[in-house]
């Protein structure tokens, strides 16, 4: 198991942790005060231990190395998996947004409760912490999956956003009418949030181009290298979190099949070196020079 799967494994363990205290907590307090906003509001933390859970599994279904079956390993398993958690943090906004309209319709009293209001309280600050927690470790090594699961906690701490506004208004109005226009407003930010981590991982498995700046640092580095005159073709295809690439380039067509070929290998060497782009293999093909335009896709 590589170092990236190691951190993905610590960083879901330690989620599955903070997660199951707090659903404890959700579930004990809004069982004692009868309090039905606390309760759901556990219920979307459970949907974290959930996602933490199929993470792991998706660790440990990708790791394994390339195989007859799979040529290229089994790292596409991460977009799955982030496309898998999307699904969930859309649809936690979708009910959310439903329960907001329907306070709206049928609002209901509202009881002030000093302890609830600590349990909401916590929540939010652990939940904003375990997201700033997992989008460090998301950009260390590069892990939409990683990315996707911090969102999903963020997700959980707006929602307790509002379920605290609910709570609070009881202050002024006795009724949850701020909850649920809170509520609507929280899930239409929760379901672009789940749009923007749905985008990525679907152009992902559909092998998307790398982006303009990749495409653009690949063939400067490519065009620094001693030997290449031109670079004919570039195609590169994102998988999982990497990038494969395909590049032709043009040397002297007087040179020898031996120095051809280093100049190759010293380019593939090169940018598969190159930790910013996280390129996982490099295809490098060789044309004799010839003084026509270069073509890129």
């Amino acid at each position: 198991m590589d170092r990236s799967a190691k951190i993905v494994l610590k960083v879901s363990i330690v989620t599955i942790i903070v997660n199951l205290l707090l659903v404890a907590i959700k579930v004990i307090f809004g069982a004692i005060y009868g309090n039905l906003a606390v309760l759901s509001d556990a219920v979307h933390s459970a949907s974290d231990l959930m996602t933490s859970f199929v993470i792991i599994l998706a660790v440990l279904m990708s790791s394994p190395k390339r195989d007859k079956k799979h040529n290229y390993g089994h790292e596409k398993v991460e977009p799955l998996v982030t496309l898998f958690i999307a699904l969930i943090i859309g649809g936690v906004g979708v009910m959310l947004g439903w329960k907001g309209i329907e306070g709206l319709i049928s609002p209901a009293t509202a009881e002030i409760n000093y302890y609830l209001i600590s349990v909401v309280l916590l929540t939010i600050i652990i939940k904003e912490a375990m997201f700033w927690y997992e989008i460090y470790y998301a950009k260390m090594i590069n892990s939409a999956m990683l990315r996707a699961d911090a969102w999903h906690s963020r997700s959980d701490s707006l929602s307790s956003v509002a379920v605290l506004i609910g709570l609070c208004s009881a202050w002024f109005m006795r009724t949850n009418i701020l909850e649920s226009i809170a509520v609507i407003i929280v899930s239409l930010f929760i379901i672009k949030v789940a749009f923007d981590i749905m985008k990525p991982a679907v152009d992902n498995l559909l092998d998307r181009a790398a982006g303009e700046q990749a495409c653009v640092k690949i063939k400067e580095i490519t065009l620094s290298v001693d030997g290449v005159k031109q670079v004919d073709s570039l195609n590169t295809r994102v998988f999982g979190n990497s990038i494969y690439v395909d590049i032709e380039i043009a040397v002297d067509k007087d040179l020898s099949v031996e120095e051809s070929h280093k100049i190759a290998e010293t380019v593939h060497d090169i940018l598969e070196a190159e930790q910013s782009l996280y390129i996982k293999h490099c295809m490098v093909h060789v044309h004799p020079f010839e003084k026509v335009p270069a073509t890129y896709s």
